[in-house]
């Protein structure tokens, strides 16, 4: 047995899937960011009902916002937008 999903047309590419439910959590991590620069990625995860996995998935590819120092003594920086 395949595991070929029928509801969705075979034409449509898969990114479109995946990202449109969650199209604005780039902001959403943003704004947790500028609320508690010291949030960790699973209090953020939890507040945005997604794993700890894709909220460091969804940030390693913003690239104007690093982490800077290690463990729970860093903090987020968010430079100039894109």
């Amino acid at each position: 047995m395949s595991n070929l999903n029928y509801d969705v047309p075979q034409n449509v590419p898969r990114m479109s899937l995946r990202m449109s439910p969650q199209d604005n959590m780039e902001d959403q991590i943003i704004g947790l960011i500028q609320k508690n620069n010291k949030m960790s990625t699973e209090k953020m995860a939890m507040i945005l009902g997604v794993s700890s996995k894709t909220v460091k998935r969804r940030i390693k590819q913003m690239d104007h916002v690093n982490y800077i120092g290690r463990g729970s003594n860093g903090h987020w920086e968010i430079s100039e937008e894109k």
